[in-house]
């Protein structure tokens, strides 16, 4: 993949079903400088503007009809598409937090809230091309579990009660761990949701992410081993 060495080089596919925020995500992308810009409307017709512009970024809604977001993700990370390293930038909102797991096991880059505003989308664009995404084998995206979205709500999701944390493990403030610890336990929703299962290294994508996921969600402490 050629890095863009500028906004204005760069090419970005929105996939977004809602007009009026397709229409605010281009406003800020222009905002930033990018001019190449292409909209989808859902899924299905992301993954037919994949084969017609192949995009340097891809800004990515979750909660779409017939084919949702991380429908669409999966097929990317699975090699249905034209490339599998596609970097994904994943709108969501607060009422979201049962598919951010998912959208994670599946290599999204970075999450915006979807009260998008112009400083938070510039600094998840410049760091999804910052740092390239790091992919696993098809296998591995194909064994993802997708939960049932249907009507901007989430039908069926996978849920977790909370298990104890291991011995010499330490709960500390996500902002005070270090990349290269390990997960001691599954990170949950409020809601038991599983956002991480226990056992991730923590990289510094992985711990990008979830401090994306913070400022979105309640996640002030992690148990990590390091």
């Amino acid at each position: 993949m050629n890095t863009p060495t500028k906004y204005s080089d760069m090419h970005v596919l929105v996939v977004e079903d809602d007009k009026f925020m397709r229409d605010m995500v281009r406003r800020v992308l222009e905002m930033i400088g990018v001019t190449k810009i292409t909209e989808a409307t859902d899924g299905s017709d992301g993954l037919k503007k994949l084969v017609e512009v192949s995009p340097d970024l891809i800004v990515l809604d979750i909660m779409m009809e017939p084919m949702n977001g991380l429908q669409f993700l999966k097929s990317v990370r699975t090699g249905l598409s034209t490339r599998r390293d596609y970097p994904v930038v994943v709108l969501t909102g607060s009422n979201d937090e049962s598919v951010l797991g998912t959208a994670m096991s599946l290599d999204c880059n970075a999450f915006v809230d979807k009260a998008v505003s112009l400083g938070e989308i510039k600094d998840r664009v410049a760091r999804v091309i910052a740092d390239p995404v790091r992919l696993r084998s098809p296998d591995a995206y194909q064994a993802v579990h997708i939960p049932n979205i249907k009507s901007g709500a989430v039908i069926e999701s996978r849920l977790r009660a909370s298990a104890p944390p291991p011995a010499r493990a330490h709960e500390i403030p996500l902002e005070m761990v270090k990349p290269g610890s390990t997960l001691a336990r599954d990170v949950l929703s409020d809601n038991g949701n599983v956002l991480m299962i226990g056992g991730t290294v923590l990289g510094v994508s992985v711990l990008n992410n979830l401090r994306d996921i913070s400022k979105i969600i309640d996640l002030p402490t992690l148990w990590v081993k390091e």
